[in-house]
């Protein structure tokens, strides 16, 4: 619901004197100031499900749709002013004014939470008039210095030294707890603890002739009385300060029975002409319109106005309606204006005569026509002109002559010598003022001249008059027109040649080639005649070139190999002329007669090899890149007993001896004590016995480990001399 657009009864008092309504208004004004009114029409909203729908609200600092704890559903249906962050502050103002100077009465329902840190300051419910535009930091519950109006501030951190938390009533500019005169009640006795809780409270906040009272969860615990007559913003802001705790408002709805008035837009008509002012009933409200001229009804929404102007100038009106809710007649009078301009109409007659075949032209209309002929103008004030022409035509004589001469002749005319073709006027003058006219419309004949192009074949010829013409050239020749005039014709022969062209072509073995509806395959000279589109002959000659395809590579390699890692070479065996192409596992590729790479287990495959000469590729010849160790040390059977007595028998563990792999590895032994006392790497000595200073271990179970590649492998071995 819109903001209404009134101004104090002080005010509106001079606008209705002028209309002998100020008894009638004055009695408006006092029953607003004597008597109350419950608000039945919502102003504004903050609600919504699942989400909070925040349309006409601005939100400024940390203020966002979210969700708390604090409710039994996981949806962004609440508003959070502030997260439980230090120095932190938030605010969202509805968009649309009240002016408490003719509206003196709203109420305000909204739930609050404040909880979920250290309490940090608090929410205050704002009357302002101008409401913050931006992020406002620190304490001051996040009010601006400069805004003046009423906060009613929920506090959980009184910097003044009172009982946490406490309800306060400020009206001023900015905020400040601690000065004198604030309405406070703070927890003596800790009957305000449940304020800053983990689930929501629900406020009640209303204005009534200036009588401000604060309820919480259906108790009055707060009120006083603030007489402001000026417009302001209504909305929330909150801050953390020093401290963090979240801020959050949800289900808020402001309670405000105001009309909507709507004169509707201005109107320009023309003298005469009705125009529909206003807007759509609405069955809720009471209409009473200003008495105005030309006004047909003052108590409806959308009366006609109907006035006539019979001046040369424009002419304004005025038109006010005062709209009132129908169940209040002591709800807020709101008041809106229409300006209807009436602009006026103008006639007339203008007698003109011209001389037959002529014309007149009037505003944007020619006429040649006899009669009368009206022409509208449209204005510069919109509305139509009308002057009549009263046209009279008065009559022309012409004579009109047509001549013809042969270029080079001359003609005499009106004592002028002529020789160039066109349309000569001699001028006289008729009893009556209009034009006796003789037109000569003089014709050069041109000596004509044609130009003709011809084409033979070599060895033809052509007949050109009386001439029979075989070889190329310009050629012309003079006739007489039916005018009697000369005419000459141009004629250009050409003489076109046997035409030959040739061509060459080549292709591997096995393709084909069509040769005008001939299937070529072999090498050779070919040849077919055609017929240019000059009808002479053309021979076309092909020499078509068909190359082998080549044998297969021979290939070697070294493959196998040992280990992964290790480098594998591939040979091809060289060709003259021959291109080479290498394709295997992994997208390998290359154009080498000779590759090198070290192989690992994902490369073993078979790896392939064309060669290409003139473009034929052979067919692939194929090579088998292996590994011959990929074993793996977790297929190893570690030994579980060593004898290093020297008899030459299990006197020692050869872990390469035993199981040929490729892979790094560490072997550690640790003793029953878990000290380690031996540790060796791929091709260190084996272990015979002897810990890592060479000494002889006792007889005992030994704890082994042995890692390999991030993997280990562990168990026990006996050591028995």
């Amino acid at each position: 619901m819109s903001a209404f657009s009134s101004k104090k009864c002080t005010s509106l008092l001079s606008k209705f004197q002028e209309m002998n309504f100020k008894y009638f208004f004055l009695l408006i004004c006092l029953s607003f100031g004597i008597q109350t009114h419950a608000q039945t029409l919502v102003f504004a909203q903050l609600t919504g499900t699942p989400n909070m729908n925040t349309t006409g609200w601005n939100l400024t600092g940390a203020a966002a749709t979210g969700d708390t704890g604090g409710d039994v559903n996981f949806d962004p249906d609440e508003l959070i002013l502030t997260n439980n962050v230090g120095n932190s502050s938030g605010a969202i103002f509805y968009n649309q004014p009240i002016d408490l100077g003719t509206c003196y009465q709203w109420n305000v329902e909204f739930d609050f939470r404040m909880f979920d840190g250290n309490s940090a300051d608090g929410i205050a419910f704002c009357f302002l008039d101008v409401p913050p535009t931006g992020f406002v930091s620190g304490g001051g519950v996040g009010i601006p210095s400069t805004a003046n109006g009423i906060k009613v501030v929920f506090d959980t951190y009184n910097n003044c030294g009172g009982a946490n938390p406490e309800i306060q009533i400020y009206s001023g500019p900015g905020y400040n707890e601690c000065i004198a005169g604030i309405t406070t009640l703070n927890n003596v006795g800790g009957n305000l603890n449940f304020l800053r809780s983990s689930t929501y409270n629900t406020a009640v906040i209303s204005y009534n002739y200036g009588v401000v009272t604060v309820s919480v969860n259906g108790t009055q615990y707060l009120s006083g009385t603030y007489n402001l007559n000026f417009a302001g913003y209504m909305g929330w802001t909150a801050s953390t300060g020093g401290s963090n705790d979240r801020h959050s408002i949800r289900n808020a709805t402001i309670f405000a029975d105001i009309a909507t008035s709507n004169a509707g837009p201005d109107v320009s008509i023309c003298s005469g002409q009705p125009a529909q002012i206003g807007s759509t009933n609405n069955a809720n409200y009471i209409y009473s319109w200003t008495t105005a001229p030309g006004l047909t009804q003052t108590t409806v929404s959308n009366p006609t106005v109907n006035l006539a102007n019979t001046g040369n100038t424009p002419l304004s009106q005025t038109y006010t309606v005062m709209t009132n809710l129908a169940s209040n007649p002591n709800s807020c009078p709101s008041f809106d204006s229409v300006i209807v301009t009436v602009n006026p109409l103008f006639n007339d007659t203008l007698p003109v005569s011209i001389c037959q075949g002529s014309t007149y032209t009037l505003g944007t209309q020619t006429f040649s026509s006899a009669g009368f002929h009206p022409v509208v103008f449209p204005s510069v004030l919109g509305c139509d002109s009308t002057v009549v022409l009263n046209l009279t035509l008065l009559p022309n004589l012409t004579n009109n002559q047509t001549v013809h001469i042969c270029q080079g002749a001359t003609y005499t005319f009106a004592g002028n010598t002529l020789t160039t073709g066109g349309t000569y006027s001699q001028l006289l003058q008729t009893a009556t003022g209009c034009d006796s006219t003789i037109n000569l419309t003089l014709i050069v004949d041109p000596i004509l001249t044609s130009n003709i192009q011809a084409a033979i074949c070599q060895g033809g010829s052509y007949v050109f008059g009386p001439q029979t013409l075989t070889a190329p050239g310009n050629y012309s020749r003079t006739i007489q027109t039916i005018a009697g005039c000369d005419s000459i014709i141009n004629l250009t022969l050409a003489v076109n040649p046997v035409l030959s062209s040739s061509s060459s072509m080549s292709f591997c073995q096995g393709e084909s080639t069509l040769f005008f509806g001939q299937t070529l395959t072999n090498s050779g000279i070919y040849s077919h005649t055609l017929q240019t589109v000059a009808g002479c002959d053309s021979v076309v000659t092909l020499n078509l070139t068909v190359y082998p395809i080549p044998a297969a590579p021979i290939l070697t390699g070294n493959s196998p190999v040992e280990c992964p890692g290790d480098v594998v070479s591939l040979h091809i065996d060289p060709v003259t002329n021959a291109a080479y192409s290498w394709s295997g596992p992994q997208s390998f590729s290359s154009n080498s007669p000779d590759v090198f790479f070290p192989v690992h287990i994902e490369q073993m495959g078979n790896f392939s090899a064309t060669i290409s000469i003139n473009g034929c590729v052979s067919s692939p010849s194929v090579i088998p890149v292996l590994i011959t160790n990929i074993y793996d040390y977790a297929d190893f059977d570690f030994p579980n007993v060593i004898t290093p007595n020297g008899d030459n028998n299990n006197d020692e563990l050869d872990i390469e001896a035993m199981f040929k792999s490729c892979q790094e590895y560490q072997l550690k032994l640790f003793n029953r004590w878990g000290n380690l006392v031996y540790a060796g790497k791929r091709f260190d000595s084996p272990f015979n016995g002897k810990d890592v200073n060479g000494v002889l271990l006792p007889d005992g179970v030994y704890y082994y480990l042995l890692e390999v590649d991030q993997k280990e492998k562990s168990g026990f071995i006996h050591l028995i001399r």
